[in-house]
């Protein structure tokens, strides 16, 4: 694990990697994970990397900041060595998403990756990377539930660029893109931990989706959608105001889950024309939101939750852990955000911890869902 906070692009991705090799001698089988803040020439900062950690692979995405158990990394580059060894193998595919077939798009690189790591091990799971302009990650999902189906868990993390939405990048198979999505097959002699929390709780009453298209969800309980959740929300917002996605943060709306839980999804940036709500994540019509509420400790016990759970699933104590947490829960807990990372790290024996703040969060260990907004998530090797 390492970092950088060097300003010129090559020098920040050489200086984490290094960091992140710590005298080890790469191997073609290794695998590094690298997570930039995105105010970076990501071209040249990639090729850089590459070199640095050549022969292993790079892989990686950009962020809202990056963090590790020791730092808060705000601007700047973190990074990982995943070594294989004879307990892990891993292989990985990065290709562009066609829009009209997210799902296939997921579903080719993730059998590409598995194909690439073979199968001499008996444990698995799927790390993904997505573009954040992806216009619904429930099919991201969906295509790599048919490769996985109940049997593999899938983790990771939606690419960022500090909440502007504007355009983020993928990384990772000696290129980069724009319209990328990452799959990273990793075998394990060993189980594999992983698990998602997020400390929000219900506030407003069920709400039954009307009408829904794609992400836009038109109305709840016959009325349009925005009008139903505003009068929810409980304050005075209007959709005019100017800061009116950050305010909206702390209101999110939450679906029950299989496990009696909820999953998360935030509203988007944009509010479509005739009183509807985007969410980052499609909603079907039939489905029951209710406006969510928390709190700062709330929060960071959620987060530490989720790493409790994810090394608890371990035959042994973590080698490395690898963190997604969503970035909407970078401004919620303002100058507390280190809080989250010591509560997951205080569960953790000492491991290290690698992890970045998203646009969204992969995490499925049952059922055929697993997209997640401000949420944490965590992978446990």
């Amino acid at each position: 694990m390492g970092h950088s906070r060097a300003t010129e692009s090559e020098a920040a991705g050489r200086e984490a990697v290094r960091a992140a090799l710590e005298g080890h001698q790469p191997t073609a089988a290794d695998l590094v994970i690298l997570l930039t803040s995105d105010e970076y020439d990501i071209e040249r900062l990639y090729a850089a990397a590459v070199a640095e950690a050549a022969p292993a692979g790079v892989f990686g995405c950009t962020s809202t900041g990056g963090f590790t158990h020791t730092e808060q990394v705000p601007s700047g580059c973190v990074a990982a060595l995943l070594r294989a060894d004879d307990e892990s193998s891993f292989g990985i595919s990065h290709v562009a998403r066609a829009d009209d077939d997210i799902a296939g798009s997921t579903r080719g690189a993730v059998e590409q990756a598995r194909q690439r790591a073979g199968d001499r091990h008996p444990h698995s799971v799927l790390l993904l990377l997505t573009d954040g302009m992806t216009p619904d990650q429930r099919e991201v999902a969906r295509g790599a539930y048919e490769v996985t189906t109940a049997l593999i868990p899938f983790v990771g993390g939606v690419a960022a660029d500090n909440l502007r939405w504007s355009q983020t990048h993928t990384f990772g198979d000696g290129r980069v893109l724009t319209n990328g999505i990452v799959a990273v097959w990793i075998n394990s002699a060993t189980p594999i931990g992983v698990s998602v929390d997020h400390g929000w709780r219900p506030a407003g009453k069920p709400m039954l989706v009307t009408r829904a298209e794609g992400t836009v969800v038109h109305e709840l309980d016959g009325m349009p959608a925005l009008d139903a959740y505003l009068a929810e929300q409980g304050g005075t917002l209007e959709p005019t105001d100017a800061e009116f996605f950050l305010k909206v943060m702390s209101s999110p709306v939450g679906l029950s889950n299989a496990r009696g839980r909820y999953d998360v999804r935030q509203l988007h940036a944009y509010l479509p024309d005739g009183g509807g709500v985007n969410l980052n994540i499609g909603v079907s019509e039939q489905s029951i939101l209710q406006v969510m509420s928390t709190d700062d400790e709330a929060l960071i016990e959620g987060a530490r939750r989720a790493a409790r759970e994810a090394v608890g699933q371990l035959s042994g104590p973590a080698r490395l852990v690898l963190v997604f947490s969503c970035g909407s829960r970078v401004p919620l807990l303002g100058e507390r955000i280190r809080d989250e990372v010591v509560a997951i790290s205080s569960e953790l024996d000492g491991a290290p911890v690698c992890g970045f703040y998203t646009f969204g969060e992969f995490a499925r260990t049952t059922g055929s869902s697993g997209v997640h907004n401000s949420s944490v998530a965590v992978l446990a090797l």
